[in-house]
């Protein structure tokens, strides 16, 4: 899973486990405001109903919001608006039932650690800020005498303390609470998510490396049975072979009898490179080094793999190339590979080019075609055995020529572009230099 959707997950969690528990404490409450009022007879106002039965809408709507959102940031802005109505409703809701000072501060602590420990710092600074504002409000202006013949913030009186400083001593106590508790909560959340993010990748790689032990064991097994399968079919082919050879010779007048003749060729041509390819791929590589020129091995490749009439082929071959040290015949094969892979990959006219260069103490050689190119999903793919896209070919080719140039003290890399064409880059480091 990518990182981006895990936080979203996350963070969409939080806040549906937030919301079940804020709805089932505001039912709690108003079960009990409405018990204390005709239960108990107490005199409580109907706004306190109204005030509780409109917070919990509101906090099903932005829950809503929530749900239907794909995006952090914009999840984290609907929710910093909602914590601030949240907060003024809780204002309000404290001045009905007459609950100030410390006992009004107390409400006030669960949103503002929840705020920072799901909006992150920047966010939750706000939402403290704002909760020291809305606590802070009342208090003074009750304080300082401001309002107090209007008697609207009258349930906050401070009764013996009006003339001392205990007043703004509280107050300061009460902000450093709300700081600490914000600054606290968001550090501890930023670590959570910080060993959520560890847990994660650790969580990635133990599955990369799962499916890589399934593989080589599918790929052992398949081994296995490849070797033998190729070396009991390879000489029932050379047989075959032999007896079309001589029948060719006996019909060589029959035009039709050739021609089919000719195709059953093909054909077991075809079956001979899929068990020549097996037994390369089940065959311990084990290169017997000297000194050889890349421009030969590009030459003696393309010999032995010429192109069709729809195909041109551009050689751009260096002069005064050092030698690289590596197996020629195994060198070979893998240009080989490439040149037949690059042909195919052109449906009708194209052009194949083979270039060498030296590029900081390396040698190079690129097989560049003009096919069709390779999707960016399976352009990391296209070394596994048995990934082929193609309609032949049993996906072997590259993986074999992957595992002969690096064998040989080289590295292949790739550069594609759907629609354009495809490079391969062999890279060997020349004779007599380190790596």
């Amino acid at each position: 899973m990518p990182e981006a959707e895990f936080e979203l997950e996350e963070i969409q969690a939080r806040i549906k486990r937030g919301n079940k528990m804020r709805t089932t404490a505001l039912l709690v409450f108003l079960a009990l405001i409405c018990l204390a009022r005709w239960g108990w007879g107490l005199p409580l106002p109907n706004r306190i109903i109204i005030l509780i039965i409109f917070w919990i809408g509101v906090s099903s709507v932005y829950g809503l919001l929530v749900g239907g959102q794909t995006s952090v940031k914009m999840i984290r802005m609907i929710y910093s608006r909602y914590f601030l109505l949240e907060m003024l409703i809780l204002t309000f809701l404290l001045y009905f039932l007459g609950l100030g000072g410390w006992m009004g501060a107390i409400f006030y602590i669960f949103p503002i650690i929840y705020a920072n420990s799901i909006l992150g710092r920047k966010e939750g600074r706000l939402i403290t800020l704002v909760a020291i504002l809305y606590y802070l409000l009342p208090v003074l202006l009750d304080y300082y005498q401001v309002l107090s013949h209007r008697r609207i913030f009258a349930t906050f009186d401070l009764g013996l303390y009006r003339n001392t400083p205990f007043v703004p001593v509280s107050s300061l106590i009460v902000i450093w609470v709300f700081v600490f508790a914000g600054y606290t909560s968001s550090v501890f959340s930023d670590m959570l998510r910080k060993s959520n993010r560890e847990l994660l990748g650790r969580t990635r790689e133990l599955e990369r490396v799962q499916e890589e032990l399934l593989r080589k064991e599918r790929l052992a097994a398949m081994g296995e049975m490849a070797a033998g399968l190729a070396h009991e079919i390879r000489n029932p082919l050379a047989v075959m072979k032999n007896s079309l050879h001589l029948l060719g010779e006996a019909v060589s007048n029959k035009e039709k009898a050739r021609r089919h003749l000719d195709l059953m060729d093909t054909q077991l041509d075809e079956a001979s490179y899929i068990v020549r390819e097996l037994l390369d791929f089940t065959r311990e590589i084990k290169p017997e080094f000297s000194s050889a020129s890349v421009n030969d091995l590009a030459r003696a490749s393309l010999r032995n793999r010429r192109p069709p009439r729809r195909v041109k082929v551009v050689k751009d071959l260096s002069r005064n190339l050092p030698e690289i040290k590596v197996d020629a015949t195994q060198i070979r094969q893998a240009f080989q590979n490439l040149i037949s892979n690059a042909i195919q990959a052109i449906p009708k006219e194209g052009k194949v080019s083979i270039r060498t260069y030296l590029e900081q103490k390396h040698l190079n050689i690129a097989v560049s075609d003009t096919g069709e190119g390779i999707s960016r999903e399976n352009l990391d793919k296209i070394f596994q055995p048995l990934f082929t896209t193609k309609s032949k070919g049993i996906g072997l080719g590259l993986t074999v020529t992957k595992r002969l140039v690096e064998a040989n003290g080289g590295r292949i890399e790739v550069n594609s572009k759907e629609g354009e064409g495809t490079t391969f880059y062999l890279r060997f480091p020349v004779a007599g230099e380190d790596e």
